[in-house]
């Protein structure tokens, strides 16, 4: 084997070294990514799902004042009838 061919072979092995590193380090780079991802939609997740609660709550509250609103009103009705029978005795 003459100078050259040996140069050659060394150069092919450390292509080889390089594009196996390379291909390492993606890897490595993707199972990164794909946990921080997941993490974030993961909370994404958790936040419209309290969104969603807070939503209900809210409509649910909206219910209890309307609810409240026909009891008061039947309250002061129920006081006008009880005074004006206290001024027919």
């Amino acid at each position: 084997m003459d100078e050259n061919t040996i140069l050659f072979l060394i150069a092919i092995v450390g292509c080889f070294v390089g594009l196996g590193g390379w291909l390492s380090g993606r890897d490595k780079r993707i199972v990164g990514d794909a946990e921080w991802r997941g993490a974030i939609n993961g909370k994404l997740d958790a936040i419209l799902g309290i969104d969603k609660r807070v939503t209900a709550l809210e409509n649910e509250v909206k219910e209890h004042g309307k609810a409240i609103a026909k009891v008061e009103e039947s309250a002061k009705s129920a006081h006008h009838r009880i005074d004006g029978m206290e001024e027919k005795e």
